[in-house]
């Protein structure tokens, strides 16, 4: 056990090291300094259970070396001595954790009683840190099986492996580590990247995305209680438990920390990500909560960077509207009028929109009647609202459009889709393909593709990475690098020319790439395959 006593008077020193029976005490050895330099100098070269130090000293105070020490060597305990009794020091001194605070000039009984109890504390702490060192690996285990087994639950209960009951409240979380209370609540927040503002490849995208939840944990979540999970369909949860007390407060909050999410992923991360805010709901209605935020998102074609909220309001007391002939409609999408039944659509909503009863209840009447009409359709023709919508989560909006223009859009793009699914033979993926094929010289963004096939640009990067299993952008480089290759290999045309007909106008850039993919740059490879 060793003990250092810092003061800046000598005699105080001296006399403390007199007056003290050390032996009785079990201190081994007592140390001497004059400054917080020489106090340091100590430290580095010895192990110091006890310090002893005044408060006021030139070249820095006993606070300032309290606050070192405690960095550098925590297991130390710490008495103070001064001869003035300044609360701002006496404070800040409690703060550090000194473990006594001692006016002169003082009694030396009491200073051995006190040196007595610091030197049991130190033995006491050196006890629980032993003890917690030996269960450390354990402990640092369970944690992380616990986080893993939290990320595992909510993956599977929102992808419907594990059911959740009414009667069974939160018993089931706790299972997995999760603790809820009996009446919490939980509050989703689906985050959907829109569009990365430069071309990633796939082992990129998968760290961006890594960053996504590490951000909206930082942001969304934030001092709250919660979870950030990537579900099965690539969107990012952001997943806030709330006790009744929490709940309006963390309501009200919600917006502007979305907002400041969505800033920073445009600034730090450089992608556009759009948030889709649900309403808090118990445990076992948080599944179909999560299919609502997904046809949020699906029917999103032309809003990002935005916040969306999940309002299920009751229509406005409005008189029913006139409504167009669906079953009419129907028989023309049937025969193959797809533009003739865009036009009458388009028609139709103008002149909904010049009547005076339009209002909300117009507006969803005309929403229900359309949709009704299209299930009608693709059951008589065998088609499954899950093959239509490629999943099952967005076979049945729940969120009706909030405007004309909405309707408009979203009735457009499922005429569109419906008569792609009765008349065409190949898949999306394969449309993609011939697209990318005759396009291959001009500068596709996931956009553009999105656009051609009428779908949501996020939906789409999920749906062609899970059919081709890379992303877009690197199946465009593959594409483009697999015919450099051939004329490359097969033919005399010049290389720079090749990198023209390819949309690369930039030769350093087209032989980096090819490079890339072959190992080889592009004169090399035409060497070597002797053309």
């Amino acid at each position: 056990m060793q003990v250092l006593i810092v003061d800046d008077e000598m005699y105080a020193v001296m006399g403390i090291k007199d007056a003290i029976d050390w032996k009785g005490l079990g201190v081994t050895a007592v140390h001497d300094a004059y400054n917080m330099r020489e106090a340091v100098k100590i430290f580095e070269k010895q192990e110091i259970q006890v310090m002893i130090c005044d408060i006021e000293m030139p070249k820095g105070t006993g606070i300032e070396l309290l606050e070192w020490v405690n960095e550098f060597s925590p297991h130390t305990e710490t008495i103070f001595l001064t001869a003035h009794g300044d609360f701002r020091f006496m404070q800040r001194a409690i703060q550090l954790s000194s473990f006594d605070y001692m006016m002169k000039p003082v009694e030396f009984d009491v200073l051995e009683d006190t040196i007595g109890r610091a030197i049991a504390a130190v033995g006491k702490k050196s006890a629980e840190l032993a003890q917690s060192e030996q269960y450390k690996p354990y402990y640092e285990l369970w944690n992380k099986k616990k986080t893993l087994l939290s990320e595992r639950f909510w993956h599977d209960l929102l992808a419907e492996r594990i059911v959740a009951s009414e009667s069974a409240g939160n018993s089931l979380p706790a299972e997995y580590g999760i603790v809820l209370q009996p009446e919490d609540r939980l509050f989703p927040v689906m985050v959907s990247v829109e569009n990365w503002k430069r071309e990633l490849s796939t082992r990129d995208e998968e760290v961006m995305e890594y960053a996504i939840r590490q951000s909206a944990s930082e942001l969304l979540i934030a001092n709250s209680r919660g979870e950030v999970v990537q579900t099965k369909h690539g969107v990012t949860m952001a997943i806030l438990y709330l006790s009744p007390d929490e709940e309006s407060a963390i309501q009200h909050s919600i917006g502007g920390r979305c907002m400041q999410y969505i800033d920073a992923c445009g600034q730090y991360l450089n992608c556009s990500v759009s948030c889709y805010i649900g309403e808090p709901v118990k445990l076992h209605e948080l599944r179909p909560m999560y299919k609502s935020l997904l046809s949020m998102e699906y029917n999103n074609l032309s809003e990002s960077n935005q916040l969306n909220w999940l309002r299920l309001q009751s229509p406005d007391p409005v008189p029913n509207p006139s409504l167009p002939d669906f079953a009419a409609w129907a028989l023309l999408i049937e025969n193959g009028k797809e533009d003739e039944m865009v036009g009458h659509l388009k028609r139709s909503l103008l002149e909904l929109a010049s009547e005076r009863r339009f209002g909300a209840s117009a507006l969803q009447a005309y929403y229900q009647g359309f949709l009704q009409m299209i299930h009608y359709l693709l059951q008589k023709k065998g088609v499954s609202a899950h093959q239509l919508f490629h999943d099952d989560s967005v076979s049945q909006v729940k969120v009706p459009p909030r405007t004309l223009e909405q309707l408009e859009e979203w009735g457009i793009r499922l005429i569109r889709t419906v008569h792609r699914y009765l008349y065409r033979e190949e898949s999306v993926i394969q449309r993609l393909r011939g697209y990318i094929a005759d396009h291959l010289s001009e500068n596709i963004t996931r956009e553009m593709l999105a656009e051609y096939v009428h779908l949501n640009p996020a939906y789409l990067s999920r749906l062609f990475k899970k059919e081709t299993g890379m992303s877009i952008t690197d199946y465009l480089l593959n594409e483009r690098m697999r015919i450099a290759k051939e004329l490359i290999a097969h033919s005399t045309i010049p290389i720079s020319e090749i990198a023209q007909k390819l949309g690369y106008g930039n030769f350093s850039y087209f032989s980096k790439m090819f490079k890339k993919i072959y190992h080889a740059n592009p004169q090399q490879f035409r060497k070597l395959s002797g053309c």
